[in-house]
């Protein structure tokens, strides 16, 4: 082979190499015979520092050409925020916890859906498994995790903020759930409705006189304020994770029957405003369904204690309807009630 022929070969494998998008190339002699050429990698892909509040974790993220999302490390960033991953080789799946938290997720190798909230939501990149290591683009930090995420240069920091956002909420206890599996509060409501309150060993529980307490201490017809957190799953009921409870109710109403449930039924025969209350029973003694005289002395508030009249009450109404221990023997049972609670 001459010089001529070899120098034509070595630019037609430049022109093959570059056609096909390989991932090496040669750079063609410009003078004399062709030497031997160490081939010059051409990287399609961009490598990016993560940072975690000002710390660097381990394993970098990356970005594909023509990607729009930068990818990084599952379990070191969420760990370094202070989530729990529990891996499933089934599946090839990673469920995320974060103690004191109600924030939850599932990530599924390959597909592009994260559960929030008990729903799934796409971020418009799937995870990926990459030597043993799984990725997930920078979004799923503040659209699952609700963290700050900004991108600077080829550097990722991620930040979680100082202040946990909260809320306070006052209510009746309508459920204690306390079991191995689960421990929860469910207030001012039964069924789909009201809020249930996930409680865990960081809940602090007092009583009415500001004493530290147990869930088990807790009782269905007690009234109280929880400062929960501002995230809450979109089912029926909502459910949030409570960080204080405290019991505000006296003794004087905690001794009193309660009946928490829908207005089935309105009537004022005789002048007298009559509803009827099917739903769940607060305490042993109290039915699950219960028709309530209102009389002049009966209090009528919504669940935040605003005072309203009797013509708010309406058919399938959620209500809490509190009443003496005096009841008729018939079916269901009458008594006069003390005082109505909107839900």
């Amino acid at each position: 082979m001459n010089k001529k022929w070899r120098k034509q070969a070595a630019m037609l494998m430049v022109a093959a190499m570059a056609v096909s998008g390989g991932a090496a190339a040669y750079a063609a002699p410009q003078t004399g015979d062709i030497q031997e050429q160490k081939p010059v990698v051409i990287s399609a892909v961009i490598d990016y520092g993560v940072l975690v509040n000002g710390k660097e974790v381990a394993g970098a993220g990356f970005m594909n050409a023509g990607a729009k999302q930068v990818m990084i490390p599952l379990r070191s960033v969420s760990e370094a925020l202070g989530f729990e991953l529990e891996w499933n080789q089934q599946d090839r799946s990673a469920e995320l916890t974060q103690p004191g938290s109600p924030i939850w997720t599932l990530v599924q190798t390959g597909k592009d859906q994260y559960a929030v909230n008990k729903m799934y939501k796409s971020l418009g990149a799937a995870p990926v498994n990459v030597k043993g290591t799984l990725y997930v683009p920078a979004s799923f930090f503040s659209e699952v995790l609700q963290v700050n995420v900004a991108v600077d240069g080829t550097k990722v920091n991620i930040t979680s903020e100082e202040e946990v956002k909260k809320e306070t909420v006052v209510g009746t206890i309508t459920e204690v759930i306390h079991n191995e599996e689960r421990k929860a509060v469910h207030i001012n409501g039964t069924g789909t409705e009201g809020i249930v309150l996930n409680v865990d060993e960081n809940t602090v529980i007092r009583d009415a006189e500001g004493k530290k307490i147990e869930l088990k201490d807790l009782a269905k017809g007690m009234k109280i304020e929880a400062v929960h957190s501002l995230a809450m799953t979109m089912s029926l009921p909502p459910q949030t994770y409570a960080y204080e409870i405290s019991v505000k109710s006296d003794k004087e109403e905690t001794e009193q029957l309660a009946t928490a449930g829908a207005i089935t039924d309105i009537n004022a025969d005789g002048g007298n405003l009559r509803v009827t209350i099917k739903g769940k029973g607060l305490t042993e003694q109290s039915p699950n369904e219960v028709v309530l005289n209102l009389t002049p002395e009966t209090v009528v508030v919504n669940k935040d204690g605003k005072a309203l009249k009797t013509s708010d009450l309406t058919d399938d109404a959620e209500i809490i309807g509190y009443y003496g221990p005096v009841l008729t023997k018939s079916l269901p049972p009458i008594g006069n009630a003390i005082k109505i609670v909107l839900q």
